[in-house]
């Protein structure tokens, strides 16, 4: 079936899919409209991985950025601001933090869910038409108990945002030791209390898909 081609003849057509197949020729047999769908659907799923492993590679420049900028405020520049250094860090690390937290609310929580929707599609035309090959059921075989990717986004998100804040605190009870020595003892607190909700968050995805096959 010479359905999709990656020739095009006019260079100047813009093109607004996803996928770099331009559809050329399509019957109207059942077997030839499943082949498009299962194509197009192929051709999202990498599109939409793509704008994941982005947003990936994003937070991974926010955290080291935020880094850089810790680093710059420790070297002692930033004395003309008037602020104290342990503060700045905090903020510093808090609003990074917050920005990776929304990262992973759009990777996880709207991106992974429309690859979800989509393959639960294309396990339908898989099974319905086995001719087009099997990828999607062979990779949860492989996959089976040993990787969940909504827990993989959360391991993934959850380290950057668990270093961030946990810099954050430990500024905050430097902050608060040259203030009163006893209330460091806060930070304590406030560092067993966000151990246990990174692994809430891990343990259980705050972006779940609710259906799946």
């Amino acid at each position: 079936m010479d359905i999709f081609s990656q020739d095009n003849n006019n260079e100047n057509v813009n093109r607004h899919s996803p996928t770099d197949h331009e559809i050329i020729e399509i019957k109207d047999d059942p077997e030839s409209i499943a082949f498009g769908v299962y194509s197009t659907l192929l051709a999202y799923e990498d599109h939409y991985n793509s704008i994941q492993n982005k947003y990936k590679g994003l937070a991974i420049t926010w955290m080291i950025s935020a880094f850089i900028g810790i680093g710059y405020v420790i070297s002692g520049f930033e004395k003309a601001l008037n602020v104290n250094v342990f503060l700045i860090i905090l903020f510093i690390s808090l609003l990074t933090a917050q920005g990776i937290f929304l990262l992973w609310f759009l990777d996880a929580g709207v991106y992974h869910r429309l690859i979800e929707s989509i393959w639960q599609e294309v396990f339908k035309i898989e099974n319905k038409y086995p001719e087009m090959g099997q990828s999607h059921h062979l990779l949860i075989k492989l996959h089976n108990d040993v990787i969940d990717p909504e827990k993989f986004h959360g391991i993934f998100y959850a380290y950057f945002v668990l270093c961030l804040l946990m810099t954050g605190l430990g500024s905050l009870g430097f902050y608060l030791y040259f203030i009163h020595k006893w209330l460091s003892a806060i930070t304590v607190v406030l560092l067993i209390l966000l151990s246990i909700w990174i692994h809430y968050l891990i343990k259980h995805p705050p972006f779940k898909t609710k259906h799946k096959d």
